[in-house]
């Protein structure tokens, strides 16, 4: 493994930066290279190249994905598979919803299902291994879908924006059944051993919030905050990917007691200047483009942006330093070594 601090382990290096402090070597994400293991395995000439060529600061144990797709899918006749909530998917390198269970603005007699079954057959059985593996790191968990995403999965897309706008009673009565589905997964993870439960809602475009801010604020702000507290209630961080421009409710989630917003899309946010504003608040995770600087810049201009990161995102802790989304596969490998040496380097020592 590549030396951090002495006396730190990689688990000491994230928490410091949530907590607000600076270290030496600003800690990375090297999990979102995944698409990218089988190439980076075949250059360094050994499948674990993350022990000798990387400091993995982040462990991830199993949680619950959007589909709970450990269960099974059920095929379909017209060749998209059925997950165990009724949702069907044409699968692909983008898998895409192609129907719903909910068809009218109604529950009827549609339930989410129990999420207990689900954790004692399949999610907890990995535990030992993934604990034991992810020894001194940062543990985090995920439940995939968040309250939007979950929302419109149920109800397909353009039908819970018309719900939203025309149906808001249904709307309520949908989302408080998945906060209690959320609330219900937090319970669960927070049997292991861990220091973040993550979620993710992309509620938001590159052009702002999808449904607007004040809808949102109405609709969504108070029952995150509900899913956050219980996260805060086990002693543990609360992290959210979101995709687009979200900087509308950053006040927001900072109010409802969000830790953490992973993403940070540069392409649509100034999170140089959203570091000015909130960054003794709130922690960012992310930032390096993924649209542009890691599949078309060059080497060079990915580890100079990676340096000003670490010396202005860096500064006061914070930060941790991700790619926006997992680099695709169209992305260099040369780009993707790029990320790799220059994210193990430590912080400029004029900024120490």
């Amino acid at each position: 493994m590549k030396t951090i601090e002495a006396t730190l382990q990689p688990r000491d290096v994230v928490k410091l930066a949530f907590q607000f402090q600076e270290t030496e070597f600003v800690p990375y994400d090297d999990l979102m290279l995944y698409e990218h293991d089988q190439a980076l395995s075949a250059w360094f000439g050994d499948e674990h190249w993350r022990e000798q060529h990387s400091v993995s600061y982040l462990g991830a144990l199993t949680g619950f994905d959007g589909s709970l797709t450990l269960a099974g899918m059920t095929p379909q006749p017209d060749g998209t598979q059925k997950d165990i909530l009724g949702c069907s998917w044409r699968m692909g390198n983008i898998s895409h919803l192609e129907d719903w269970p909910l068809h009218e603005p109604e529950m009827g007699d549609y339930r989410l299902p129990g999420l207990q079954p689900y954790f004692e057959q399949y999610v907890k059985p990995r535990w030992p291994r993934e604990i034991a593996q992810s020894a001194n790191r940062f543990r985090i968990c995920w439940t995939v879908f968040g309250l939007f995403e979950r929302a419109w999965t149920l109800r397909g897309f353009e039908n819970f924006l018309v719900d939203l706008a025309l149906n808001e009673k249904f709307a309520e009565q949908l989302l408080d059944h998945i906060t209690e589905y959320l609330l219900q997964s937090v319970d669960l993870m927070a049997q292991a051993p861990l220091d973040s439960i993550c979620f993710t809602d992309d509620h938001a475009c590159q052009r702002g919030m999808i449904m607007g801010a004040d809808r949102w604020r109405r609709l969504f702000k108070p029952r995150w905050k509900r899913i956050y507290e219980r996260v805060h209630h086990y002693g543990l961080f609360a992290t959210m990917h979101m995709c687009g421009d979200n900087t509308e409710v950053i006040p927001d989630l900072i109010e409802v007691g969000l830790d953490c917003m992973e993403s940070c899309q540069p392409e649509c946010m100034d999170l140089y200047d959203l570091k000015r504003r909130y960054g003794r608040d709130i922690r960012f995770w992310g930032g390096l483009g993924a649209q542009r600087m890691m599949p078309f810049g060059t080497p060079d201009e990915i580890r100079r942006e990676i340096r000003r990161m670490k010396r202005e995102l860096g500064r006061g802790g914070g930060f941790l330093l991700a790619c926006a989304k997992a680099p695709d596969a169209i992305t260099p490998l040369a780009n993707i070594l790029a990320y790799l040496e220059e994210a193990g380097q430590p912080r400029p020592v004029d900024e120490l």
